[in-house]
């Protein structure tokens, strides 16, 4: 993608006509143009990574209606605990094991969870708490079933199907069908009001274009530095957006004029895995990631991104530091780090200088975590109002460590932005006195205020296909 920048110029009416104005681009083409302005903006002021990772690199959808639904199957499970139990196999004699549900198939093998196989002999029965399944050793050689693999609670897992030699019957299988999730898109908008002695200044575009060429485009550089507040707005609804409408789909919340005020769930709320930390350590990341993994098997092109803060970096950092150079659980030193090359060192004499910080983590299953700073984990209001780290004083907010799953399912990308169609970003003015520079006649208001207003208005909402293969996990230090 070429090169995109932003220059700081005087308004010169020779050069910057209204055919070439950001704001008369973006009303013609709102969901070609946003995308590039929050990848120009992501870019500019880092302040926007989930916007910038979604509809900025492509990973966007626009549709018709404020509501959407889509299929999404979890990692499925194939053990079952026990419900109850009668008899241990001793003997060879038949025993019994009552499951909460039919899942497994007669005549299929049976696993317990200390490696014990016992094949199914009959269909099984309803019974108290679930269904009553009658079980054989399949090795002679078994004594019996330990008694922790029939307890209550123990877990058991279907192999296979063996049969006779003649006559067998055909059995049945099992299935799971992806559930329907349904949600919906909400509105943001954002204003901003100047009086008639406005500033001549300008921000002049350099764009990409299909071709490989580059367009120079143009807006009130006023304006531009309102819509980069406004997209911090929108990065904080797609992070700590809360649902207006119950799990039936009826709205909760009316606004003044009685119409509903829709708002999709933030990433925070459609995370369902959450989890605290006091002190970072290498074994806790090595389990959260191993464990996101773990659950990603139908996924391709497996990547988890570690959204957080300073303080996350910070601990992050620190762990593997530890780990890889400091002490082991044991007293010992870890030794990983010794090297005839200067890794973390630089500079000679008394001007040295350190460097080098941990900002991956490649897990043992071949798959690699990257650290993305966000910067409203650390100065946004949330940060601001949350309770300070005892040892660094900076907010526990900016602590607060994200692992998203951002791989790719059924060739769509787990993380996506949903807009509503024509309402990808939309700007429009109310001209008094003065009408904002790129304003076109047609996308004006009358007012008769010794000034002008702009308006700004995007309706979308953040989508997180797989809500079971990612992690909130908080810092709760005190």
């Amino acid at each position: 993608m070429a090169l995109m920048q932003v220059l700081k110029t005087y308004y010169n009416d020779q050069q910057m006509t209204d055919t070439n104005s950001l704001v008369n681009a973006l009303m013609e083409k709102p969901e070609e143009l946003s995308p590039i302005i929050t990848h120009l903006a992501g870019r500019e002021e880092k302040k926007f990574p989930l916007s910038f990772l979604t509809e900025g690199v492509g990973n966007t959808k626009s549709i018709d209606r404020f509501e959407y639904e889509y299929r999404v199957k979890t990692h499925e499970v194939n053990v079952r605990p026990v419900v109850a139990s009668s008899g241990n196999g001793a003997g060879g004699a038949m025993f019994t094991v009552t499951f909460p549900d039919k899942w497994f198939i007669f005549p299929y093998t049976l696993v317990s969870q200390s490696g014990v196989l016992a094949r199914i002999m009959e269909q099984p029965v309803p019974d108290a708490g679930g269904y009553k399944y009658t079980l054989k050793l399949v090795s002679p050689d078994a004594a019996s079933a330990p008694a922790d693999d029939v307890a209550a609670g123990a877990l058991w897992g279907m192999l296979y199907a063996n049969v006779g030699i003649d006559f067998s019957r055909g059995n049945a299988s099992n299935w799971t069908a992806p559930g329907l999730v349904r949600s919906k898109i909400g509105t943001i908008r954002k204003s901003y009001h100047f009086s008639g002695n406005a500033k001549d200044y300008v921000a002049q575009f350099t764009l990409p274009m299909r071709d490989g060429q580059t367009t120079k485009l143009w807006m009130d550089y006023e304006e531009y530095r309102h819509m980069l507040k406004f997209k911090e707005e929108c990065e904080m609804y797609y992070w700590y957006g809360a649902k207006t409408y119950d799990d039936n789909g009826v709205n909760q919340m009316l606004d003044e004029n009685g119409q509903p005020v829709l708002s999709g769930p933030g990433l925070f709320e459609q995370i369902i895995n959450k989890d605290t930390y006091s002190t970072l350590t290498q074994a806790k990341i090595e389990d959260v990631i191993g464990d996101l993994f773990y659950g990603m098997t139908d996924a391709t092109d497996k990547q988890v991104t570690l959204y957080t803060g300073i303080g996350g970096a910070r601990e992050f950092d620190k762990a593997l530091r530890n780990y890889y150079g400091g002490a082991t659980a044991g007293g010992g030193s870890s030794n990983y780090l010794q090297t005839t090359e200067a890794k973390f060192i630089t500079g000679s004499g008394r001007n040295l200088g350190i460097t080098g910080y941990f900002t991956s983590y490649d897990h043992i299953d071949g798959h690699r975590v990257n650290v993305v700073k966000v910067p409203l984990f650390d100065h946004g209001p949330v940060a601001q109002a949350s309770k300070k780290h005892p040892e660094s004083g900076l907010p526990l907010e900016s602590y607060r460590m994200v692992f998203v799953d951002q791989s790719s399912y059924d060739g769509e990308n787990n993380l996506q932005m949903i807009n509503k169609k024509g309402r990808e970003m939309l700007r429009w003015a109310v001209a008094g006195s003065v009408v904002p520079k790129g304003f076109a006649s047609s996308d004006t208001r009358a007012s008769d205020i010794d000034g002008a207003s702009v308006h700004m208005l995007k309706t979308a909402g953040i989508l997180l296909r797989r809500f079971d293969t990612s992690l909130d996990l908080q810092c709760v230090a005190s």
